[in-house]
């Protein structure tokens, strides 16, 4: 890490040798330190600025072009111009580092620098802006938000599909009456999830976009909400499967594979979502302790489970002889279990309905929402301050409820 020395440190002694081992480093990196100014001078350079942990507000100028500085906050690196304009002081910010490259503020610095030493007052100079095409300004949005890759692909396929013709065009082009048609006609004659995927990923887009490069774009789908012109929002699917269809369903599951039917249990049993469970890890799974971690969940935060006695019976099968990396459920395709199911003579279900099965039960068992909220991992909402930010429960709080839970479960499959 690359660290400006701090101007206000103390030295022990006058003329001690520690005292001059600090002001030797001072000399070398900022030279103006040895006069005794407070104003480092050094080469600003994107290494600099990449690896100094600098964040206390101070203005390094620069050694190469007089007039040039950079202030370091600790949320942004702000490029400045500090000079005089006959006689007076004079200040303009250029921008902000990385949007803004050191060579693009320098280069931006020497023309307004240059119209000073002629005794103008120069204005805020305005570079024109490129602007990233809807391709390049996804990919970045899923690269810098962290988007997870099935998340990625799924967006990649609603702007391929249905947005094509404007991937390789510039985003400012979204701003067109041309694209709001476009995605009315979408809107009109597409289904209420797909228009509310559509309209979720576009606006986060344009957001973003504003952020990043400083235009004022509005989503389309904001406008066409606004004056009605929206299907109603999706209604979330009603649970297919019941209480007194699981019977039918265990005897059908056990005709399965072995993998396939040790994850229909596991997801019966723990409420996890489907990917949560195809994805689980030997090195996940601790026996010793009784603990489950999922480290990457739909919300981001990380889930953990006791280990109860069902649990046990499943993960001790799948683990054995399994690498720390290896997968429990390998090979097993999640999307197909339910069509597997029906072939075996099985009712018909969602892998979904397995998760409503968990809160169910535990509703009419009367397990408390806060611990529902965190067998099942999730967000309570944003008003709701108390679960959000003060209740905090962990793996042993839930363990007997979540047993109960299983134990009704299983008397349920048996019937």
């Amino acid at each position: 890490m690359v660290e400006v020395p701090d101007p206000r440190a103390q030295h022990t002694g006058r003329h001690g040798g520690d005292s001059a081992q600090r002001r030797s480093p001072f000399r070398d990196f900022c030279p103006r330190f040895a006069k005794g100014k407070l104003v480092p001078i050094v080469l600003i350079t994107e290494s600099l600025l990449r690896h100094s942990t600098v964040a206390d507000g101070r203005l390094l100028r620069d050694r190469m072009l007089s007039g040039f500085c950079v202030r370091m906050n600790a949320r942004k690196r702000t490029f400045r111009v500090a000079t005089s304009v006959g006689g007076k002081q004079f200040r303009m910010n250029l921008g902000y580092w990385p949007l803004m490259t050191v060579e693009e503020a320098r280069a931006q610095a020497m023309e307004v620098l240059a119209q000073c030493r002629r005794g103008e007052r120069p204005a805020r100079p305005s570079a024109p802006v490129a602007l990233p095409t809807l391709r390049a300004a996804y990919l970045a949005y899923c690269t810098d938000k962290g988007i997870k890759p099935a998340s990625q692909k799924r967006y990649e396929s609603l702007f391929r599909t249905h947005f094509g013709d404007w991937l390789d065009r510039p985003v400012a082009d979204l701003g067109l009456p041309e694209f709001i048609e476009h995605c009315h006609a979408f809107a009109q004659t597409k289904g209420a999830a797909l228009v509310e995927l559509a309209r979720g990923v576009v606006g986060a887009l344009i957001r973003y976009v504003n952020a990043l490069h400083g235009t004022a774009l509005a989503s389309p789908f904001t406008k066409l909400a606004a004056v009605g012109l929206l299907p109603d929002r999706a209604q979330p699917r009603a649970r297919v499967l019941q209480e007194s269809d699981l019977p039918a369903w265990r005897a059908a599951v056990d005709k399965l594979g072995a993998v396939q039917r040790d994850y229909l249990y596991l997801v019966l049993y723990t409420g996890l979502r489907r990917d949560e469970a195809r994805e689980l890890r030997r090195e996940q799974i601790d026996l010793t302790t009784g603990v489950l971690s999922v480290p990457t969940t739909k919300n981001g935060k990380p889930h953990s489970l006791p280990i109860t006695g069902a649990m046990r019976q499943v993960l001790e099968r799948r683990c054995t002889g399994l690498e720390p990396d290896g997968e429990l459920f390998a090979g097993v395709a999640a999307g197909h279990l339910s069509k597997m199911v029906a072939r075996a003579g099985g009712p018909k279900f969602m892998l979904h309905d397995l998760r409503k099965l968990v809160a169910t039960v535990g509703e009419r068992l009367g397990v408390g929402d806060a611990t529902l909220r965190r067998i099942l991992n999730h967000t309570p909402p944003k008003a709701d301050v108390l679960h959000r930010h003060y209740v905090s429960l962990g793996v042993v709080d839930v363990h007997d409820a979540l047993t109960r839970i299983q134990m009704e479960v299983r008397r349920d499959l048996e019937r």
